[in-house]
């Protein structure tokens, strides 16, 4: 029987219409994820829904860290994302997740049908599943990230998750 490694990468959302809030956010978080691996570009939000809090506008962008990282640690990230946002005064979204050999999933402080609670404040929901050499979309997936858009460097990111188990096995 084969047990697969629960350990992911880390990645961030970001969402703002104001990309320049990224580089002290980034910092942030590579205090505790150690250096990014993969960066894309920042691409048009398609929806309203932040125009209040973020301004018109907004864009995204998916930002990979290199280390390894320990899922379980997710409550951890939603924490420094809230504290970061609430420094911004809520400029910016930050949303947390991991990539693993299987799927996509983010960290939300929102509760919902598809979301499970990981502390009183902190929900994890599968956004993506890998199958096939492709990522795959649920329902609640938000629309961005049904399209393609950032499925290449989501796919960089567990080349390189994969990568790094073979690196740790022994030589015979």
């Amino acid at each position: 029987m084969s047990v697969y490694p629960v350990e992911a990468k880390a990645i961030v959302l970001l969402l703002t219409a104001d990309p320049h809030l990224a580089p002290p956010v980034l910092a942030a978080f590579e205090k505790i994820l150690g250096p990014i691996e993969i960066q894309s570009a920042w691409h048009p939000f398609e929806s309203h829904y932040y125009d209040e809090e973020l301004g018109s506008n907004p864009k995204r962008c998916l930002v990979g860290f290199k280390n390894i990282f320990e899922p379980w640690r997710l409550p951890e990230l939603k924490k420094l994302a809230r504290k970061l946002e609430k420094k911004l005064q809520r400029k910016i979204n930050i949303d947390p997740g991991t990539v693993d050999l299987f799927k996509v999933v983010l960290v939300s402080g929102k509760g919902g049908g598809q979301k499970v609670v990981l502390t009183k404040d902190c929900h994890a929901y599968t956004l993506l599943r890998y199958e096939k050499e492709k990522w795959i979309p649920f329902e609640w997936t938000y629309p961005d990230f049904k399209s393609p858009i950032y499925h290449a460097d989501l796919l960089k990111i567990r080349k390189s998750l994969k990568s790094s188990f073979h690196e740790k096995r022994p030589a015979h």
